[in-house]
């Protein structure tokens, strides 16, 4: 076998971790995100218009910490806007725009799930051209892709509902 080939468990070749920090830095993760989200139109002037009568809103910042913190297992809002404040990736990810509560982080998952669930497919797929070569995702691969990221976000409303009892 080559030096440089990876190895990858039979069986293990399709499955996502949990946690992308175990195949990649989360300082790989944060520059596929910005360059994921960049590609989104954010002249848009119905958007240009939210943001000019709600300028504490802040939807790029939003969907990035959203997509960071669901590839990297962390689901409860409350855990999320945590480590905006203790945590270095979280904190560059906000900058000094930190969400104001955890029910900020909840309301936009909520009203974004359809634009959450593009932005967690779109790091999967790159995630796994990294992983494994750069091929066309055939589609039943990219339906595991959208089932993972339906799971994510699933998780996450289940765990605020949970914490909201308590």
């Amino acid at each position: 076998m080559r030096p440089d080939v990876q190895v990858i468990p039979v069986g293990e070749e399709l499955a996502l971790p949990w946690d992308l920090t175990h195949w990649f830095s989360p300082d790989k993760l944060r520059e596929w995100i910005d360059q994921e989200v960049a590609t989104l139109d954010w002249q848009n002037q119905e958007l240009v218009e939210v943001l000019r009568t709600r300028p504490n809103y802040h939807p790029q910042t939003m969907l990035s910490l959203l997509t960071y913190a669901f590839a990297t297992a962390v689901f409860e809002s409350e855990e999320i806007l945590r480590r905006c404040y203790g945590e270095g990736i979280f904190r560059s990810i906000c900058g000094s725009q930190v969400p104001g509560d955890a029910r900020d982080l909840t309301r936009f998952r909520r009203e974004n799930r359809g634009l959450l669930k593009w932005s967690l497919m779109q790091l999967f797929k790159r995630a796994l051209k990294a992983r494994l070569g750069d091929f066309r995702l055939p589609a039943g691969l990219k339906r595991r892709l959208l089932d993972a990221a339906v799971a994510r976000l699933d998780l996450a409303r289940q765990m605020d509902r949970g914490s909201e009892g308590l």
